[in-house]
């Protein structure tokens, strides 16, 4: 099986130049945890994710409320919460370059799923974009190859391969 035959298409996308609050606006809208980022051109350029919107944006460290897994603490105050709260709500007019993965993993449409699943478990991704000749044709998540394993391989051994 290859990846044409699990991915999604189309691709829910954000443009370059978009603010966190609008991939904020578009992640809960869809149901979904991160998408790729393209330029006017419609060229893959990046993929953003609720990770990068909640802990990469410069604005928020806020110093993840003195845990340094960004857990609240039993010894958060109040005030310290609030300052946070505070803090998600500012970083939505930053734009999504500023902290988008700009090298991406990719795979092609021709590539097996047995490939693409190795590598979103070697490189702990949890999407990888789908290119045809450089342009981007679909999505494969975690989600979507545990589907394939329960959907498709109890009826085909070895349908990863």
């Amino acid at each position: 099986m290859k990846a044409r035959d699990v991915m999604k298409s189309p691709v829910i996308t954000v443009r370059q130049g978009a603010t966190l609050a609008e991939v904020a606006r578009l992640l809960d809208e869809n149901k979904i945890s991160g998408m790729p980022v393209v330029n006017p051109q419609g060229e893959l350029v990046g993929i953003v994710s609720e990770h990068d919107l909640i802990t990469r944006s410069q604005r928020l460290q806020v110093k993840m409320l003195r845990e340094p897994f960004g857990w609240l603490s039993p010894h958060t105050t109040l005030e310290e919460i609030a300052q946070f709260t505070r803090g998600l709500c500012e970083v939505g007019d930053t734009r999504v370059e500023e902290v988008m993965t700009k090298k991406v993993v990719t795979v092609s449409e021709d590539d097996s799923l047995e490939e693409v699943a190795r590598l979103v478990g070697r490189r702990k991704i949890n999407r990888v974009p789908v290119l045809r000749q450089g342009k981007l044709v679909g999505i494969i998540s975690r989600g979507d190859l545990v589907w394939a394993m329960a959907n498709l391989c109890e009826r085909k051994p070895g349908i990863l391969n």
